[in-house]
């Protein structure tokens, strides 16, 4: 068998497996499900904040930084389930969403604790979902974590 055969082989046993796992998530438990809803949304809360703060001080604010939480998000979700599939990727996109809309709650009600209530804290955070080009990352952010974590 030569190098070429063998590579083919290697392929095909590959893309099988990929077509198995994407068609048969029996195998992962509930507590699978649970660890990736739980360290998705952590990990969406976690690098948004850090975007905030690299944004604050450059001074400049990026949208890309949205795409970027969502491919970060879907890689982790992805690395938890250790394959993809549609479920696997509906969550790492509710985890996306859920990370991107309790990050400014997180914020605005914990730095700034004695001058904000948490109903006030929830109407600025929802403020930030006003603006239609955001929205319009915010959702490109979120394909791009079901896109990422469904391959």
């Amino acid at each position: 068998m030569n190098f070429q055969e063998k590579y083919d082989e290697y392929k095909q046993r590959q893309e099988a497996k990929k077509f198995f796992n994407q068609n048969n998530d029996y195998h992962l438990s509930v507590s699978d499900y649970i660890r990736m809803l739980f360290v998705g949304t952590v990990i969406a809360i976690f690098s948004t904040i850090s975007f905030d703060f690299l944004s604050m001080k450059i001074g400049w604010s990026f949208s890309y930084f949205d795409i970027l939480t969502g491919y970060f998000t879907g890689s982790v979700v992805l690395k938890i389930a250790r394959y993809g599939s549609e479920k696997v990727g509906i969550i790492s996109a509710v985890c996306y969403l859920l990370g991107t809309l309790f990050t400014p709650i997180l914020t605005y009600y914990i730095f700034w604790n004695q001058s904000v209530s948490l109903v006030t804290a929830i109407q600025l955070a929802l403020g930030q979902f006003s603006n239609l080009f955001s929205l319009v990352f915010i959702a490109i952010g979120a394909m791009i974590a079901y896109t990422t974590s469904k391959n």
